[in-house]
C-alpha cells in the first residue's frame, strides 16, 4: 500500500496533467489548483469534468464524454508516473 502523502501527490499529479491535457494553452500560476471528477450522466453514461481555479475564481473548465472520454484518459493514463 502506497503511504497516504505518496497518493495525494499522484492524485495532485493526476490532476495537473488533466487540466494539462485538457488546456493545452494553460500555464500553471502560483495560486491555480485544479480538480478532477468522474461521474455518470442520468442515462449512466461516463462523464469527466476537469476545471482549474485561480484562488477561487474557476478560470478554465471542461466537460468530457462520449469518445472523447476514452480518449482523453488514454492520453491522461500515459503521462501520469505511477
Amino acid at each position: 500500500m502506497h503511504h497516504p502523502h505518496a497518493q495525494d501527490r499522484w492524485i495532485k499529479s493526476l490532476q495537473q496533467h488533466a487540466a494539462a491535457l485538457a488546456f493545452p494553452d494553460w500555464q500553471p500560476g502560483p495560486d491555480d489548483w485544479t480538480s478532477l471528477h468522474t461521474s455518470f450522466t442520468p442515462d449512466g453514461k461516463p462523464i469527466t469534468e476537469v476545471a482549474v481555479y485561480r484562488g477561487r475564481e474557476r478560470v478554465h473548465y471542461a466537460r468530457i464524454s462520449g469518445e472523447d472520454l476514452m480518449r482523453f484518459w488514454t492520453g491522461l493514463l500515459k503521462e501520469v508516473p505511477e
